[in-house]
């Protein structure tokens, strides 16, 4: 059974012990230099007291110190040696008073109409406060110095379970059922977030499964009505048919064709990512006519054209049906957005384009087209712009750039650029 224990725990003890040091240290440092300064005063007053009484008693001082401590008349001529700003003192206490370098403490009292004053010479003492103040930063500098060192230990050791945690997590494998946190780790805190993770795995595993049941049921119910409606356009291609009924059974097998393209792209969005470059090349510059006249059917009866313009020698990785879905939906929107004039498509340097020559559209399709942009950039997949949606969800999966231009004169302009963003390897490569 593994022992428990709280974070909350660790870090209060942690800090009352730091405290504890730290008032510790405080308090022997505060009482070392009292000591010191302490006894720098009674050497000195004492020191004063002996010359005094020896030299009362005609005994030598011998190596007693002269004694620092004089009484002085600030009104007499013998004041005269001493600096202006302690001649010009008023009764009361001075402490450490510095003129010309001579530092000096000075009691004035009024004595019968006479400043009397006592000095004492205090530059021993401020040069051990100078030492003491030094040896003060010193160990200030140290302290600051070993608390960084250990708060950075303290911080590590109380966040490796996090770190522990945070890994365990990275190390789930999605595509496994019953993926779960290795119980473990000793404190609270960290086992209440092993039990709410391994809790939401568990709903996401039950969401998970009945997405994929959803999907494998939703995948061969769609796909068997549309092999049916195929295979009844295929019969039906041998027959002996009028003009108008011909170009109905090509609208027929061209919406099944993009039926079966949605359907593919809707399960490839489904899927988990997966590596581009374990799919075939797709020679774009052999691929890309054919599917170009599939769509030519399309311009019958209008007032519009394709022209074939340059297409290099490229290549991708993605799968024909993804790549008709992509190229398919945008020559499709292409035709529908321009009613009259000339569209030009071409492959150079990796980007798709389509351009628009002729009449301009009007205000109304503008309004259709930005209406299906936006509802295909919002993530709306439902209504007008699925097809849009798709392309775009399509072309981030892949790493590639789409943009709609509609031009000052009317034209629009489709460019799908074909280069990877970032490290994925499905761009173009160059014959």
């Amino acid at each position: 059974m593994v022992k428990t224990n709280s974070l909350r725990a660790r870090i209060t003890i942690g800090l009352l012990l730091y405290a504890a040091v730290l008032s510790a240290a405080v308090i022997a440092v505060g009482g070392f230099l009292n000591n010191r300064h302490e006894r720098l005063v009674w050497m000195s007053l004492l020191g004063d007291v002996m010359v005094r009484d020896l030299r009362a008693a005609h005994l030598p001082a011998g190596d007693v110190n002269p004694p620092k401590v004089r009484l002085i008349d600030l009104d007499s001529l013998a004041a005269r040696s001493l600096p202006a700003e302690v001649r010009r003192l008023g009764p009361g206490l001075y402490d450490d008073i510095d003129p010309e370098d001579l530092p000096y403490a000075v009691l004035v009292r009024d004595v019968q109409g006479h400043r009397m004053a006592a000095l004492i010479d205090i530059s021993a003492q401020r040069a051990q406060e100078r030492r003491l103040a030094y040896l003060l930063d010193a160990i200030v500098a140290i302290g600051l110095g070993l608390l960084m060192v250990a708060t950075w230990w303290l911080a590590g050791r109380l966040l490796r379970p996090v770190s522990r945690l945070v890994d365990s997590v990275h190390a789930l494998d999605p595509s496994q059922r019953d993926a779960r946190l290795t119980p473990g780790y000793q404190l609270q805190e960290i086992q209440a977030l092993e039990t709410a993770v391994n809790g939401f795995l568990q709903r996401l595993d039950g969401f998970v499964l009945r997405e994929r049941e959803f999907i494998d049921t939703a995948s061969h119910e769609l796909r068997t009505p549309i092999s049916v409606i195929a295979g009844a356009a295929q019969v039906l291609e041998s027959e002996t048919l009028r003009g108008d009924g011909r170009r109905a059974l090509q609208r027929i097998r061209l919406t099944t064709e993009a039926m079966r393209d949605t359907l593919a792209a809707l399960l490839q969005l489904a899927k988990e990512s997966s590596n581009a470059v374990a799919v075939a090349p797709l020679a774009l510059h052999e691929w890309l006519p054919g599917l170009i006249a599939d769509y030519r059917p399309l311009l019958e009866g209008r007032p519009l054209s394709l022209d074939l313009g340059e297409i290099e020698p490229a290549s991708v990785h993605v799968a024909p049906a993804i790549a008709a879905m992509i190229f398919g939906n945008l020559l499709r929107n292409a035709i529908e957005h321009t009613p009259a004039g000339c569209l030009e498509l071409g492959l150079r340097e990796g980007v798709f384009r389509i351009d628009s020559r002729g009449e301009a559209l009007d205000a109304a399709a503008v309004a259709r087209l930005y209406r299906s942009l936006a509802l295909a950039d919002a993530g709306r997949a439902r209504g007008a712009g699925i097809g849009l949606y798709l392309v775009r969800q399509l072309c981030e999966r892949l790493g590639w750039s789409l943009a709609y231009v509609y031009g000052e004169a009317g034209e629009l302009q489709v460019r799908l650029d074909l280069h990877p963003r970032g490290n994925q390897p499905a761009g173009p490569t160059t014959n």
